[in-house]
């Protein structure tokens, strides 16, 4: 079977024979756009890895309110948490796009780390990195405010233009309603602090991209 796996950073330090291992355990899956992959109710022990597409990841409360995780982009996985205790939130894998994605099971991550343990520092490691990004997340919703939060969103994500130190674009990851709500902000609030840094002159949006004209102003707001 092709390693399909060698794309992943997260597996490039496992030997062949461990990720063969994983591969023969391992099936393909495709999903529509818009199609919800993993939610509390069907949710299979394993862990998903993204070759195509785009995942969005998110919460859902009882009143239906919904609150987006993070963008799931290939070369990325995500389920790590179910390797070790099922998961009792009410999480949900939704495709933005079409997506293709190959499947774990938790038995054959088991069994690998029982056969050679030093695979677990590998899955710990991506347990770990959710639960910081995560905790990141919880600082942004608990301790700034809606301008602040579009204000670190965009410096975080600015790219230069060129060789300009001042300027750069962010390329939305998805629609705006899904940014907003990984910031924990209503659509129209995330759209409102646009148009705020737009009237300053500090940015002009366009369509799927935002170009900030001055990187440091906007750093000072």
């Amino acid at each position: 079977m092709h390693d399909r796996l060698s794309a992943f950073d997260c597996f490039t330090c496992l030997p062949p024979e461990q990720r063969q291992h994983l591969l023969h355990n391992a099936h393909p899956i495709s999903v529509p756009r818009l199609q919800r992959l993993v939610e509390i109710e069907d949710q299979q022990a394993c862990v998903f890895c993204l070759t195509a597409g785009r995942i969005r990841l998110g919460i859902i409360a009882n009143n239906g309110h919904e609150r987006t995780i993070d963008v799931v982009f290939p070369g990325e996985t995500f389920g790590e948490a179910g390797i070790f205790h099922p998961p009792e939130a009410p999480l949900y894998a939704q495709a933005i796009i079409p997506s293709d994605l190959l499947c774990i099971s938790r038995e054959a991550i088991l069994s690998g780390i029982q056969q050679w343990p030093e695979m677990g520092s590998v899955f710990l490691k991506l347990a770990c990195a959710r639960i910081n990004q995560l905790l990141a997340g919880m600082y942004i919703c608990c301790l700034r405010n809606a301008p602040q939060r579009v204000n670190d969103y965009l410096l975080q994500n600015a790219h230069p233009v060129g060789n300009s130190r001042v300027q750069g674009v962010v390329s939305l990851i998805a629609s705006k309603s899904v940014v907003a709500s990984s910031l924990n902000l209503t659509p129209e609030t995330f759209s409102r602090a646009l148009h705020n840094l737009s009237e300053k002159g500090l940015i002009t949006v366009e369509r799927t991209s935002i170009h900030v004209h001055n990187l440091e102003k906007l750093r000072r707001q």
